[in-house]
């Protein structure tokens, strides 16, 4: 008898001794029927013993499949507890946790959950980097990255992705401004206005998102080129070069010559939320417990 049998098979005699059915233990596996039934019929061979008594009904265990189920359930455990303990082994001997911040936002609009992060893992470098949303995305995917916060609008796809919060946009507008004196600013009133506005390519997602809202107010917006640098832009606003739209987060830039004005509501608001991105394969056992302190 050849005695090689690996964990999988294991996993899979507990799915079917437990739904009694080959295409439902299949189906709670993400696999199709045909390779569980080889599986199955393989570790039958290896043991030297029929498990399953097969009918058109579906399948009982035979008092071999009785015998060794406890001990397939017992192997398993034990199996769990020897991946924990390793596990909690790399989270005290260290390691490095990267966390990426979109520049788009005022970093105090994002939660800062580091210094939980360094106390409970002491042993752990925790680092940050800023970079646009499509960057940081690449980042996590290449596995340089652990977890980035990015904007809502942004391609996630191939990642897992909660969102934060949403973000309606405001009016930055130089304080000498005509339109300064107003509480609430429409989109009609800023058709004629120079307004700084960023390129396709650096944020494409949330891009189309904005040209669709304004093709739907018709809405044409005289663009002007817009630094990447947000301290920057908001001292070009102060100098009545522009205006322009951001995030309300940035309202706590204290930047002399500039005021904060919220948009009136057209058709629905327009937003730029923050949601976090992460890869479900990475296996960081610092990220989990990220996780759970944003969740809170």
């Amino acid at each position: 008898m050849n005695e090689s049998i690996d964990l999988r098979q294991f996993r899979y005699f507990l799915a079917v001794s437990e739904e009694l059915n080959f295409s439902r233990a299949a189906s709670r596996l993400h696999i199709s029927q045909p390779p569980l039934s080889r599986q199955i019929r393989q570790l039958e061979d290896q043991l030297g013993v029929p498990l399953f008594l097969r009918s058109k009904t579906g399948v009982t265990l035979t008092e071999a499949g009785h015998a060794f189920l406890p001990e397939v359930k017992r192997t398993l455990l034990q199996a769990e507890k020897a991946i924990a303990v390793v596990k909690e082994m790399r989270s005290n001997i260290g390691g490095k946790f990267v966390v990426g911040y979109t520049t788009v936002f005022e970093r105090s609009a994002i939660p800062d959950v580091t210094e939980n992060l360094c106390q409970r893992f002491p042993a752990w470098q925790i680092h940050t980097a800023g970079n646009h949303s499509i960057n940081l995305v690449r980042e996590v995917k290449k596995g340089t990255m652990d977890a980035a916060f990015i904007g809502l609008h942004t391609d996630v796809q191939g990642l897992a992705f909660e969102k934060l919060l949403d973000d309606p946009l405001v009016v930055a507008l130089p304080t000498g401004h005509k339109l300064a004196h107003k509480r609430l600013i429409s989109f009609d009133s800023l058709r004629d206005e120079p307004m700084f506005w960023f390129e396709r390519r650096l944020n494409p997602g949330f891009y189309d998102y904005c040209q669709a809202f304004f093709h739907k107010i018709d809405f044409r917006p005289h663009i002007i080129p817009e630094p990447q640098d947000h301290h920057i832009m908001l001292g070009l606003i102060a100098e009545g070069k522009g205006i322009a739209l951001v995030p309300s987060s940035l309202q706590c830039i204290t930047r002399q010559g500039v005021i904060f004005r919220k948009l009136k509501e057209e058709t629905h608001h327009l937003t730029m939320g923050i949601g976090v991105a992460w890869s479900k394969q990475n296996p960081s056992p610092v990220l989990q417990a990220f996780l759970e302190l944003l969740r809170r």
